[in-house]
Order: C-alpha cells, then structure tokens, then sequence
C-alpha cells in the first residue's frame, strides 16, 4: 500500500453521506467564526467613520453606556476567573500527594493475535518495527502490513519497556 492509495489521501472513496456531513460541519464551523468576529468588524467600520462615531460617543452620551457595559463585563470576567482559580485550589486540596497514575497493562500477543486473525511472528517482527502500515478489510482483520522503517524502537513508552 502506497500513502497516494491512504483514505486520507482518497476523498473519493467516501461515501456520500459523509462529503455532505463534512461540508456542512465546515460550513456550520465558519459561519460561527464570523459571527464571533462580527463585533471586532463593526467596531471597526464604525471607528473608521470617525463623525458618527463622535457624534453618538461625545455628543449623545454613549460613552456613559459603554462605560457601564465594560463594568459588567469586567464583573462577569471576574466571578469566572474566580470560580476557576476556586476550582483549581478545590482540586489541588483534594489530590495533592495523590500519585493516582498508574501504567498501562500490556496486552498479551495471543489475544492480538486471536483478534486480528494473524499468527504470532508476524506480530512479534511488527512489533519491533517503528513504522508501519497496516491493511484492513471492513471487520477490522489484517489484510496486509507495510513496513516502512524497521530501524528498532528507541523506546515504547506504553508497554513500559
């Protein structure tokens, strides 16, 4: 297997359902981005249109309930930078001295084996390989594996060893 021949380097091998749900979280994803940068514009377009914005700020008074509405956001600001250093302290309270980290089991090979339908060599060799790629079929079997690097580990920090 080539990386050209990768599900990531293939958008047409995907179904349809699935260009139309990436399109659409995409689409979803960028319409909220500008909708959160809307203010930032109109500030903007308004800062530049200095007349107006001296007229509503200076003449009509405006500035007293920009004045206000930063308070209440400095407030709001406030009480969430508050709960979470409150949070924060709860938690260092309530584990400090607590190692509760603890490693990770290593998988027996006869189970490997037994579920990716693969005999134990085989597995034995890829485990002392540092990359490679692996073929399935649709139920999750072994099809084929490519070694690309067979330069030994450094080390593998999962199985500890």
């Amino acid at each position: 297997m080539k990386n050209k021949d990768m599900i990531i380097n293939r958008p047409d091998l995907l179904k349809g359902s699935q260009k139309y749900t990436a399109m659409g979280l995409t689409l979803f994803f960028w319409g909220a981005l500008i909708y959160l940068w809307q203010p930032a514009i109109s500030l903007l377009a308004w800062a530049l249109n200095l007349n107006v914005f001296y007229e509503h700020m200076v003449v009509l008074g405006g500035y007293r309930t920009f004045v206000n509405l930063l308070i209440n956001y400095a407030t709001v600001i406030g009480i969430l930078a508050g709960a979470l250093l409150l949070w924060a302290r709860i938690n260092q309270w309530r584990f400090s001295g607590l190692d509760r980290r603890v490693g990770i089991e290593v998988t027996d090979i006869d189970a490997v084996c037994a579920t990716f339908a693969v005999n134990r060599d085989s597995v034995e060799e890829w485990r002392e390989c540092s990359n490679l790629i692996v073929d399935t079929d649709d139920e999750g079997l072994v099809l084929e594996v490519v070694v690309i690097d067979s330069a030994p580990k450094v080390s593998n920090f999962l199985t500890l060893e």
